[in-house]
């Protein structure tokens, strides 16, 4: 099974967990949460317009929950009247009855005194007076065209109280809420008590109290397409997340399959976008393809020296073999015509130096051979003088010199360096031995000293133009007839490379300059 597959599986799993908890919330929670809702919201109303009203004693800009059954009476400190008011209206009632009066004093009495109300009798406010006074049939004259017979059925569980409570706001504003209930519907209503510095203020504010069994059918039908929609939502989320999340890791994959595959080692690094795992993902397989080349690299280098530590063995070789067959054989004849004493050999001291030249001779090949074998990991790195390493190998070579009359001149500054001093003792051993070897006499070489550079050039001599693309190779030299065996300049260019050295030999038309590079 792909990825792609897990992905929108594990989605539809996710998908129907969610929707069960979606709809167990909205079949269990929101019904209970919006009857709560609607009752914060049906008090704050009736703290709302109490509060406006008693600030600014009108109904006007005033949000009113239920404007048809909602009064607010307010009633003067001063005064015989009082004002029912709403929306709609404002009624202005005069009171011309002094008992009326008499108890209208009291309620102004004790809602300035609110201590005292704990000490108020039954007797001192009388609802039944309050019915005595104001029977209609009182003040209906008795010629009035129309006459009343009020009859009040004894139905006292039409309304049935659920619960009541006083909620206080502030010490000038207190609130009573009453529940009750039809058996069939739910009432709430508000009494609000103010009291400002020139009146009582009491509103009533009716509300139907909304029920958690009205509100279930409504969500129950709309659970469907609810359902419905949420579901498509979720799927093609779901499907398009997982592209996002896919999409990369084919391209990842790709990207390692190219890897694995390509003949050349160099990729293009990926793209890296975001900071999520698998754009660390993708640094880290950067990272690795970066370690992989830089590994390869070494490994080429590597099988480079191994392939010129192979050639240097093969010098080393065809030097045994060859090369001191020649000194050796010359030598030997050399001792067995002067032990036969035969013909010229008779003279031995004519002939001992030339077995000395091909025992010098000899000797030059086994050192040039053993300095072969000074590999990189022997390096030593010490501070040195370059001209100090010149003196010193000019000095091997002043028997020659003076032979020769060969002058040697320096120019420039020397300069301090941080190498071997062994190998680059060789590396001008031999280029100052070739300049001192081809230099005729009374020539003069002259040894230049540069900040990057070293130049030794013997003047009135040239090196063939085909030869000098090759001379760094060994066992080329110019000179056939002569004791040179070409491994000098090779040893020169073997161990300038140990040192990270750059080495130059060419014609010029002062004679010949060999450069050394730092």
């Amino acid at each position: 099974m792909n990825l792609s597959r897990k992905t929108l599986i594990y989605s539809s799993i996710i998908s129907l967990i969610i929707m069960t908890l979606l709809v167990g919330y909205f079949i269990l929670m929101v019904p209970s949460l919006y009857v709560a809702y609607m009752q914060d919201r049906n008090y704050a109303s009736i703290v709302s317009l109490q509060k406006g009203y008693m600030k600014t004693g009108s109904y006007d800009n005033l949000e009113v929950k239920n404007p048809s059954g909602t009064l607010t009476v307010e009633i003067p400190l001063t005064g015989d009247y009082f004002y029912a008011v709403n929306q709609f209206f404002k009624l202005t009632v005069h009171i011309d009855n002094e008992e009326l009066l008499k108890i209208l004093d009291k309620l102004r009495y004790y809602a300035r005194n609110t201590d005292e109300i704990k000490d108020i009798q039954e007797e001192d406010i009388s609802f039944d007076k309050f019915k005595e006074l104001l029977t209609l049939d009182k003040f209906i004259p008795a010629d009035y065209p129309l006459q009343f017979d009020f009859n009040f059925h004894e139905y006292k569980e039409a309304y049935q109280l659920i619960s009541s409570k006083f909620h206080k706001e502030s010490s000038e504003l207190l609130i009573y809420e009453s529940n009750i209930t039809d058996g069939s519907n739910f009432y709430t209503s508000y009494i609000a008590l103010g009291l400002t510095d020139a009146s009582i203020d009491i509103t009533l504010l009716p509300v139907m109290t909304p029920r958690i069994d009205e509100i279930k059918p409504v969500i129950l039908q709309s659970l469907p397409m609810l359902i419905a929609v949420s579901l498509l939502l979720i799927l093609i989320s779901s499907q398009l997340f997982s592209r996002l999340i896919i999409n990369p890791i084919i391209r990842l994959s790709n990207h390692a399959r190219r890897m694995k595959y390509s003949e050349e080692l160099y990729l293009k690094p990926i793209p890296v976008t975001g900071n999520d795992e698998i754009s660390s993902l993708a640094e880290s397989l950067n990272e690795l393809y970066l370690k992989i080349q830089k590994s390869y690299q070494e490994l080429e280098e590597k099988n480079q020296y191994l392939a010129e530590e192979n050639k240097r063995q093969e010098v080393f070789l065809r030097a045994s073999s060859h090369q001191l067959k020649t000194p050796i054989a010359a030598a030997l004849l050399l001792v067995e015509g002067m032990i036969n004493e035969i013909g010229k050999y008779k003279d031995t001291k004519a002939y001992l130096p030339q077995v000395k030249g091909q025992l010098q001779s000899m000797k030059k090949i086994v050192e040039d051979i053993l300095y072969l074998n000074h590999c990189s990991p022997a390096i030593q790195t010490d501070p040195l003088s370059l001209d100090d390493l010149i003196i010193e190998c000019i000095s091997y070579y002043q028997v020659q010199l003076d032979e020769k009359a060969i002058q040697i001149s320096t120019t420039g500054q020397s300069k301090s360096l941080y190498t071997d001093p062994e190998l680059l003792k060789k590396i001008l051993d031999n280029l100052l031995s070739n300049a001192i070897s081809f230099t005729p006499k009374a020539g003069k070489i002259t040894i230049l000293y540069e900040s990057n550079r070293l130049c030794i050039i013997n003047s009135n001599a040239a090196i063939d133009e085909e030869l000098l693309p090759h001379v760094f190779e060994p066992f080329v030299s110019s000179i056939t007839k002569s004791r040179a065996h070409g491994l000098g300049l090779y040893v020169v260019s073997y161990y300038a490379k140990l040192l990270k050295f750059h080495v130059k030999l060419s014609n010029i038309k002062e004679g010949v300059m060999a450069e050394l590079y730092f």
